[in-house]
């Protein structure tokens, strides 16, 4: 399916009733699990092959994991070997390892619709097998967010995570997504997609009401969370326009980020391995904006914008 043909496809569910939607969803995770065997049945990944690709990429700062072993394949070791290996290449002793850790799969808007209330102690992990093993391991500490949490080990694992309720979208100054920036992490893609990059969210929150696509729709939400003392606490948050997301495609970034040096990429089974400097990234797609290009296409560049994107890159 290609990307016109998609967000036509993503258009028509948008409207649709929530009923249509959450039965297009259960058949669209089915059918996420059957190529996920299929993928299995037809590429193997070593032990080995892991170790040797992990050996070729240097870490030496923190790291924000997005997984998805389906794009790959099958993995010798499956996934305790995977969050073992990646902890160890990390050197969680050094630096910290961040991964998501949304409660839910589906529509954000309709997620926070239900009225769900976010204890952090016992959430659920919709992010895959990989994210819940981290969510276990000693010394992990989990954000507070009632969308976007994430699981942060080693030693800033309390300063990326111990914020997050304090800001009212889920990607501002004192989220962890915006503290990769902070703190010149790298964004590593173990079979994840483009896509997957959610730290894009935190320059959009940097750029603010110049940025040229409105992401946020006006609504907003007070939920009920409890914190890891079992405290009561209302965070307030925003939710992303569904209908923008709709056109969103990280995937328009790829070029630019690839010549520029801001990522490399690596064949992963059927899937890819990637690498992503946080700091150039941001300078990069900064840059896109200002010259009328996004994640969302085409868009006319203003003075306000210029401004800001001038602002932004001279404190970077």
């Amino acid at each position: 399916m290609n990307a016109s043909i998609a967000r036509i496809a993503k258009l028509a569910l948008y409207y649709s009733p929530k009923p249509i939607r959450s039965y297009i969803s259960e058949k669209a995770q089915q059918r996420e699990v059957a190529h996920a065997l299929e993928v299995a049945r037809r590429t193997k990944v070593t032990k080995d092959e892991v170790a040797q690709l992990l050996g070729q990429i240097p870490v030496e700062t923190d790291v924000m994991l997005h997984t998805s072993m389906m794009n790959v394949g099958k993995i010798q070791g499956g996934v305790n070997f995977i969050a073992k290996t990646i902890l160890e290449k990390v050197d969680i002793s050094r630096h910290t390892l961040i991964v998501s850790a949304l409660p839910y799969r589906g529509r954000f808007l309709d997620y926070l619709r239900e009225g769900h209330v976010f204890d952090v102690r016992t959430a659920p992990v919709a992010m895959g097998a990989v994210n819940e093993k981290f969510v276990d391991w000693e010394g992990a500490v989990r954000s507070i967010h009632p969308t976007h949490s994430v699981v942060a080990l080693g030693p800033r694992a309390k300063d990326y995570a111990g914020e997050h309720h304090l800001d009212e979208t889920p990607f501002g100054a004192h989220s962890p997504y915006y503290k990769l920036l902070k703190n010149n992490a790298v964004i590593m893609l173990f079979g994840a997609t483009l896509n997957n990059v959610t730290f894009i969210h935190a320059i959009e929150d940097m750029v603010g009401d110049a940025h040229p696509v409105r992401v946020y729709s006006k609504q907003r939400f007070v939920v009920d969370c409890i914190d890891w003392d079992g405290n009561p606490l209302k965070v307030k948050t925003t939710c992303h326009a569904p209908f923008k997301g709709i056109m969103r495609d990280v995937e328009r970034v790829r070029e630019t980020m690839l010549t520029s040096g801001t990522m490399t990429t690596v064949p992963l089974g059927e899937g890819e391995f990637i690498m992503i400097d946080c700091r150039k990234f941001t300078i990069e797609y900064l840059k896109m904006l200002a010259s009328g290009r996004s994640i969302y296409g085409r868009h006319k560049v203003t003075d306000k914008l210029r401004d800001k994107v001038d602002s932004l890159l001279a404190q970077l």
